[in-house]
């Protein structure tokens, strides 16, 4: 027979508690700071996703324009026949021009460095007692055909020479004076190049 009643039974015991709450709030920070860092690294990840899709749009707009260019480049360079003939006529009209002007340089360049010059250089040493009937020139050849009113007047118009450019270092081989039938003192003076005279 039992002396004894246990009246502490299992339901009066006290029940253990698996989540407390301080474990609660553990787990709820935890799970915002980790919700928090996940939403943090999704828009930075949304950032660079962003910026290098602007990137990309304007990558793609250069290259459109690229391609319009190129297409229009394409466009014109599409052969037609007027055209090609009006191209062939102007290159040959400016290989013309252009053999013209070699031309006309070469008669400039003459012109500069021969008769002109003579010319020039003749009438700026002019005297007043000479007249130059005839002028030939041909390289460094000159022939000089004229009167005179005296027979001094010859020489002192030669010695004027030295002044003028294109007559400078010319050596006059031949000078020929007689009368005329005016009974006028006529001359030709005839002239070689420097070093055929010393040859």
């Amino acid at each position: 027979m039992k002396n004894r009643v246990n009246l502490y039974t299992q339901a009066f015991k006290p029940k253990k508690e698996y989540l407390t709450l301080i474990q609660s709030v553990v787990a709820i920070t935890s799970a915002l700071v980790v919700m928090l860092a996940l939403v943090y690294m999704a828009e930075n990840d949304k950032a660079i996703l962003e910026q290098q899709v602007k990137w990309e749009k304007n990558q793609l707009i250069e290259q459109e324009a690229e391609v319009a260019d190129l297409s229009n480049q394409v466009s014109l360079h599409i052969q037609n026949p007027a055209l090609i003939q009006q191209l062939t006529l102007l290159q040959t009209r400016l290989q013309y021009r252009d053999e013209l002007l070699v031309q006309l340089s070469d008669l400039a360049l003459v012109q500069s460095s021969g008769f002109a010059i003579l010319m020039s250089d003749l009438a700026l040493q002019r005297d007043r007692d000479i007249r130059l009937n005839q002028i030939r020139l041909s390289g460094e050849r000159m022939t000089l055909t004229g009167i005179a009113r005296t027979h001094d007047a010859i020489p002192r118009w030669i010695r004027k020479f030295s002044q003028g450019k294109s007559l400078q270092g010319r050596e006059f081989s031949l000078l020929n004076i007689n009368r005329n039938s005016d009974d006028v003192i006529a001359f030709t003076l005839t002239n070689q190049p420097v070093s055929e005279v010393s040859e």
